[in-house]
């Protein structure tokens, strides 16, 4: 349901490329009976489940041309989520891309009316849908780009769902359904990232991947192992459309909600982080990291990162400085590079660590002065583009030079690297 611009309720919303609202403060009670149906509806409202008639209506040949999924995506953010590179074919409408709209097409939970999704005397009528689509051809004619680019404004366009649309019941479900709070995306992801190809989908920090394997093998594994779960979430913007289908079920399937045993948001927060961890489709080391690294409760030492591709290859490496001091009070220089050089996936380095001491001040400066001291080993970790763990375990030498074992959190420093994060070259 593309909601008209005299809304504001897209391009003006709360919910933007990043999800900063925890799943705890919008939690709530179990969903109603109509939540549930609304979701269905929010599948597709024309199954039987769904609350339809099992058919579609006069004049739509394709169901994806009156789906609210279609335009929306299942995390409800459009373009900017799960559908960000979601273009239109001659059985869909663009959600999209391609068509220089840069309307989100996202919806704010806790501000939908059944106005809003009804569209009356605004929409397109149903007969506007596959007719109008019209594909390039060979010659790219003037005539044939303009044909091409009206096809794609009109399935843009919201269609009018008051003629032969969804019944009052199910309007109305829809609408409590899409005011629901523990049914928003924020429930599941802590952010949604549309810049990283697939789409980068970060768990709410109280997710528990050990939960999260139980729930999967007791509620999913009957159905779908490993592989057939990981192979799915590889493609662009699956983990919310598995968050939407396995908290609510799949309308006119054996999947459906009870046979999965009602899962809460948590169970699927729980899962898909597990789900993350077995495929490594979850945060991933990338450029974007580069950067000032430090915890507040520490100020006065730091970490400068430096994450980017070696010449030639392009393959992942990384550079890390450590100011900070030894057990007498003096300032000491510790550099870190990864132990096997180049960098494979996953979200965290291991690194060998050593301390530069020798060379002076000013002209007195001579580099075969440079005394390089293998001082032991570390570890940096990474959860998101802003959250960090550093532990450093010193060797024999540098213990008995006072060095002792130390771990602690980071986060970026108020400067921007102008890279983004996350990167599709962690990919």
């Amino acid at each position: 349901m593309r909601i008209n611009r005299k809304t504001r309720l897209m391009g003006s919303i709360v919910i933007g490329p990043m999800l900063f609202v925890s799943a705890a403060a919008l939690a709530q009670d179990a969903p109603s009976e109509c939540v549930e149906l609304g979701a269905m509806a929010y599948d597709n409202w024309t199954k039987a489940d769904s609350g339809g008639t099992g058919a579609l209506p006069g004049g739509v040949e394709s169901a994806d041309y009156i789906r609210c999924k279609a335009c929306h995506g299942w995390d409800r953010r459009g373009t900017d989520g799960g559908y960000v590179r979601r273009s239109r074919t001659s059985s869909r409408p663009n959600a999209g891309a391609g068509d220089g709209d840069s309307t989100p097409r996202a919806i704010e939970t806790g501000t939908v009316t059944a106005e809003m999704v009804l569209h009356e005397g605004t929409g397109r009528s149903y007969a506007d849908g596959g007719g109008s689509w019209v594909a390039l051809d060979e010659t790219h004619s003037a005539a044939n780009k303009a044909a091409h680019a009206s096809g794609y404004t009109l399935g843009n366009q919201h269609p009018d769902l008051s003629v032969d649309g969804p019944t009052q019941n199910q309007l109305d479900c829809l609408v409590e359904f899409l005011n629901f709070a523990d049914g928003d995306p924020t429930v599941y992801f802590d952010n949604i990232n549309p810049v990283q190809n697939p789409v980068l989908y970060t768990m709410v920090d109280t997710a528990d991947a050990a939960a999260g394997e139980t729930f999967f093998n007791n509620s999913c594994g009957g159905c779908h192992d490993l592989t057939f779960a990981n192979d799915y979430l590889a493609g662009d913007g699956k983990f919310s459309e598995l968050a939407h289908k396995a908290r609510w079920g799949a309308p006119d399937t054996i999947m459906t909600r009870g046979a999965m045993g009602d899962p809460t948001a948590q169970n699927i927060a729980d899962m898909m982080l597990y789900l993350q961890q077995q495929s490594g489709t979850g945060f991933t080391l990338n450029p974007g990291l580069t950067g000032t690294w430090w915890n507040a409760a520490r100020a006065g030492e730091g970490f400068l990162m430096e994450f980017a591709g070696i010449t030639g290859t392009g393959e992942l490496t990384m550079f890390a400085s450590f100011y900070t001091y030894d057990n007498m009070g003096n300032q000491a220089w510790l550099v870190a590079q990864p132990t096997a050089v180049t960098i494979d996936g996953g979200s965290s380095v291991d690194v060998d660590v050593f301390l530069v001491t020798g060379p002076m001040w000013g002209d007195d400066f001579d580099s075969a002065d440079r005394n390089t001291m293998e001082w032991g080993t570390g570890t940096f970790s990474f959860t998101g583009c802003a959250a960090g763990n550093v532990e450093l375990t010193p060797g024999m030498d540098a213990q008995g030079m006072g060095y002792t074992a130390l771990s602690y959190e980071l986060t970026r420093d108020l400067f921007e690297s102008g890279i983004q994060c996350p990167s599709s070259m962690a990919n």
